[in-house]
């Protein structure tokens, strides 16, 4: 059985092996509303496996599996409910199963459009909640009314929630919210009320940054005095700031500033006007006059921080990337010598602002080098002048690629892959008729629609087609002595004869360069690219869309990866990776190496990664026994276990709520 989630897809050659093997497709769907859906995606394809096999006689392996997670059932565009009828039209099972009709959509009209799509296309619908007979009046009529009564149950739900969220905030109480420092949300009264400590902190800050303190400053003075940040083990400037510009602190919460809205099915936040906002009172730390104060130092902050050259171009701005991290590179660094000021490019997470409880310290996410913004503009023009004046030796480069026997091949493969596909759409075309003399597809208008949609796709597939077969005749004329680039490349010769601005040379760099790469060890990668604006459309171009190998690459400096230095640590790392449960940031600090090379020596092992949220719901269950004991073995509040254990107190309700179950069943 074959589960796809997190928008997971097939490639076209396991769509290819699958055809024929495949009997159905199951789908699962949980909201992001808990209030609504009271579902796990677990025990939904648990109960529709055993469905198709117990009345269907389908194996586990003639089964496809698409899991949807966080999407609204009133959403028409949610990607694996869309990915059904795409596997359906390529001929991946006959049959799809849904655990009750509310999966599918609590929208009424959704819910008869999608079932329809389904039906058009030759396929069964299946509830395993639900019997529905496709032909049966009856079952038809209490399919549509089961669908009415969903979307009256969550319209009223939602509702209500709204009711007493006015309610609560006409009686000057919160409805819930997130932390702000200096306050503790009671639960009781439902609002926020004087956190003593961190009151006592905030003023400080207020008082640090009226004598002319920065935002930096407060945050190293604050780590130093090992005071507990809000979030983490980390003070950041920019919290520092944020806090001093929240008008809260003058005594007045505003609560209904932003409204969440529903366009399609997809929740957006939007501003609500000011006028509309809800006044409740909180305690009061400053007075307005001392909060406008605070307004103009840090103003005065942030302009006196001002670069004088930030309105400088620089060559790379957007091109440049972190070869340690990846992370995007600015040129924001500065050194003043004897000759005048000198401009540094550096990765983005190495310059931000961030220190340490413990130590005080300064936080670098990133270690990688600083590189003299003269000298790597300088360097990377000359290669791109160097490739406009000889292009012989990229342009060699790519034929001898295409020309490789393995990659003949496989744009013939293509070629008759896209042959077959062509074929299957005609036929579609006549099917489409026959289910509109069957009345399946109801009006004229329908039909035309989808076979509207049917030419399109053999029109794209056509340019497809003939792209390959381009490129299979380019090889075939290789040894030919001539140069495709040829007039756009003297076209760049004329253009740079000129004397350039940097807006000029920019221009430049944008057909031609789709990303620089600033490694350590002064290596630098330059990825090339040719973009449809060029006259190169009909050759380079071409060969990448159609056989879809890696940019090429001009490597000034070769190297060995950064991992391989690191590369005796691995059993240990993957051991503190798998059981310890620790990030990779986490486990860069107890090595004292860098993050980044550990990632990469993970994904070139094929070690398999944890996603953030997978990390969280292994460390939860691991740590359930623990607090388990500790509060209901041995009688531990939850303010006891933060204080001796250092597990917070919402820490230990999620690892509760999550994994109590294990004890019930």
């Amino acid at each position: 059985m074959r589960v796809l989630k997190d928008h997971e897809k097939l490639d076209r050659s396991e769509i290819k092996a699958l055809i024929g093997k495949i009997r159905a497709i199951v789908y699962t769907r949980v909201s992001s509303d808990i209030q609504i859906d009271n579902y796990s995606l677990e025990s939904q394809i648990d109960v529709c496996v055993k469905e198709a096999k117990a009345k269907f006689e389908i194996n586990e392996e003639e089964i496809i599996v698409l899991r949807e997670e966080a999407e609204s059932g009133d959403n028409p565009n949610r990607p694996m409910l869309n990915y059904i009828l795409f596997l359906l039209e390529k001929g991946l099972g006959t049959k799809v199963i849904f655990l009750h009709p509310d999966r599918l959509s609590r929208h009424l009209h959704l819910q008869q459009q999608i079932t329809h799509q389904i039906w058009e296309l030759g396929c069964d619908l299946h509830f395993v909640e639900f019997d529905l007979q496709k032909g049966n009046a009856e079952s038809m009529l209490n399919y549509n009314i089961q669908g009415s009564i969903a979307q009256y149950n969550k319209a009223k739900i939602l509702a209500n929630t709204k009711r007493g969220r006015k309610t609560m905030v006409a009686n000057n109480k919160i409805p819930g919210m997130n932390r702000i420092y200096g306050y503790t949300y009671d639960k009781d009264l439902n609002t926020l009320v004087e956190n003593e400590i961190e009151k006592e902190r905030y003023l400080i800050m207020v008082n640090m940054i009226l004598e002319g303190a920065t935002c930096s400053e407060i945050a190293r003075h604050f780590s130093k005095k090992r005071y507990a940040a809000p979030k983490g083990d980390r003070w950041y400037q920019v919290t520092i700031s944020r806090m001093l510009r929240n008008p809260v602190f003058m005594g007045t919460f505003y609560y209904g500033k932003t409204e969440m809205v529903q366009a399609m099915g997809k929740k957006k936040k939007v501003a609500k006007p000011k006028e509309e906002w809800s006044k409740i009172s909180v305690p009061q730390y400053i007075d307005e006059t001392t909060y406008q104060r605070i307004q103009k130092c840090l103003d005065i902050n942030i302009k006196s921080s001002k670069n004088n050259n930030s309105n400088i171009e620089y060559l790379l701005r957007g091109y440049a990337r972190c070869g340690r991290c990846g992370a995007s590179v600015s040129a924001g660094v500065t050194t003043r010598t004897q000759n005048g000021l000198l401009k540094y490019y550096s990765c983005t997470r190495k310059t931000r602002k961030s220190y340490s409880v413990e130590t005080g310290e300064s936080n670098k996410l990133c270690l990688g080098e600083n590189w003299r913004v003269d000298m790597v503009d300088s360097l990377i023009w000359s290669e791109v002048l160097r490739l406009i004046d000889n292009p012989k030796t990229i342009i060699d480069k790519m034929l001898e690629r295409i020309s490789d026997v393995s990659k003949v091949k496989e744009l013939e493969r293509n070629r008759d892959d896209i042959g077959k596909l062509i074929k299957d759409k005609e036929s579609s075309k006549a099917r489409y008729i026959d289910l509109y003399a069957e009345c399946i597809i109801k009006s004229k208008e329908d039909l035309s629609i989808k076979l509207e949609r049917a030419d399109t796709e053999i029109s794209e597939l056509n340019i497809e087609l003939s792209l390959i077969t381009d490129n299979l005749e380019l090889n075939k004329r290789q040894n030919k002595n001539t140069s495709p680039g040829g007039p756009l490349l003297k076209k760049y010769q004329n253009i740079i004869n000129n004397e350039l601005q940097m807006k000029d040379a920019r221009k430049l760099m944008s057909i031609l360069v789709d990303k620089i790469v600033l490694h350590d060890n002064k290596r630098i990668e330059i990825f090339y690219k040719f973009t449809a604006e060029s006259d190169l459309i009909l050759s380079y171009n071409d060969v990448y869309d159609s056989i879809n190998f890696d940019k090429l690459k001009w490597v000034l400096e070769s190297s060995a990866p950064k991992w391989k230095e690191i590369e005796h640590m691995y059993p240990r790392m993957l051991k503190m990776y798998n059981e310890d449960l620790l990030s990779f940031e986490q486990i860069a600090e107890a090595t004292e190496t860098d993050w980044w090379s550990i990632k990469q020596m993970f994904k070139a092992k094929g070690a398999e990664l944890l996603s953030t949220k997978e990390r969280g719901m292994k460390r939860r269950a691991r740590d359930f026994e623990k607090i388990y004991n500790l509060h209901y073995v041995e009688g531990l509040s939850l303010t006891k276990i933060y204080k001796d254990y250092e597990l917070s107190p919402p820490y230990c309700r999620q690892v509760l709520e999550e994994n109590m179950n294990k004890i019930i069943n």
